[in-house]
């Protein structure tokens, strides 16, 4: 085999064999550049890459945690208004809430229903039927105190009307909604 190659080689011209010469020193280095170089600077700008979006992720991380009291500080000013536990027992708490709430503004609740609740996206809306008895600044207080309220009560529907032949005493029928974040 070498020496069909060196005869191969003797008969060519000096000038053929430059040529020949260049030919297989270019074929080599297209060889090298494609099954080594290329490949090596693909993953190393895949590595780049992938460098540069962990270090701007590492970067963010760095820049919440520095921020970490402040964001707890804020989310505690929120954190009533998002309520953990499945429909019914929300469901049980706003009740309680509400009875509570009356029974402080000296509002006699005589009847209370629960109309259910409706799931969206980000938020659970509840709604809640009562039926009262009470003075009227009793009322205007219990309204305050609902609306007012940092549990995002709101008063819906609200029919007053006077109980019986008393003048003093008003028996009312209120619809509160309450919207409670997930």
């Amino acid at each position: 085999m070498k020496m069909i190659g060196l005869k191969f080689l003797a008969g060519l011209s000096k000038r053929e064999r430059l040529f020949f010469g260049l030919t297989i020193g270019l074929v080599l280095c297209l060889a090298v550049y494609i099954f080594i170089v290329e490949p090596f600077y693909k993953k190393s700008s895949q590595l780049d890459t992938s460098i540069s979006s962990a270090s701007a992720r590492l970067f963010k991380n760095l820049r919440l945690l520095s921020d970490k009291d402040a964001i707890e500080k804020e989310y505690d000013k929120y954190k009533d208004y998002v309520q953990a536990g499945a429909g019914e027992e929300q469901m049980a708490a706003l009740l309680k809430e509400i009875e509570d709430t009356a029974s402080n503004c000296g509002v006699k609740i005589t009847s209370i229903k629960p109309k259910g609740s409706k799931e969206m996206k980000s938020y659970r809306k509840f709604t809640i039927e009562l039926n009262a008895e009470g003075k009227i600044d009793q009322f205007l207080k219990f309204i305050y105190e609902i609306e007012g309220s940092k549990r995002l009560f709101k008063v819906e529907r609200f029919i007053l009307s006077l109980k019986g032949g008393q003048s003093d005493l008003l028996k009312g029928t209120l619809s509160i909604r309450k919207i409670a974040f997930q």
